[in-house]
């Protein structure tokens, strides 16, 4: 019944075949070194990654801004303001940041910090407790940024 090279032994209750000889192989293995694995390389993108819109000037400018909570626009403080990313442009993808521009200058306090800051209460009543009009104001904030390069280029230029 069994062949040349098989064993039958019983483990835990259960009877076990084992072979003595080893399997036999079509192509014999080279002698030396194991051949390499072949890992797929993984191809570059066609199209520019999707995703929101990116712009480190705009989030450095933002951060030159007072809070706008803390500060009239007048009146500028020491304080420091973080750019804190709101939906107000659109909703975002799943586990995805929302675009630069719509960020918005928040002190670390109203950032993050106190108990009616905007990670704590989120965004709905966040801007019903104090009033905001996100999506005006990053509309706000958005021209003014483009006033602000464009008078910086103009600059440039003369210099």
């Amino acid at each position: 019944m069994a062949g040349a090279g098989t064993s039958f032994e019983i483990c835990r209750g259960e009877l076990v075949i084992r072979r003595r000889v080893a399997l036999r192989r079509i192509t014999p293995l080279r002698r030396g070194r194991p051949p390499k694995r072949f890992v797929a390389v993984r191809k570059k993108r066609a199209r520019p990654r999707r995703g929101p819109a990116r712009c480190p000037e705009y989030l450095a400018w933002i951060r030159t801004l007072p809070c706008i909570l803390c500060a009239p626009p007048t009146l500028t403080r020491l304080v420091l303001t973080e750019a804190a990313h709101t939906n107000a442009l659109g909703p975002r993808g799943i586990s995805q940041k929302a675009s630069d521009f719509s960020a918005i200058p928040l002190c670390a306090e109203h950032h993050r910090k106190d108990p009616d800051s905007y990670h704590r209460l989120g965004e709905k009543r966040f801007t019903l407790q104090h009033r905001l009009d996100l999506p005006g104001l990053v509309v706000d904030l958005h021209l003014r940024f483009k006033e602000w390069t464009a008078s910086k280029k103009k600059v440039d230029q003369a210099v």
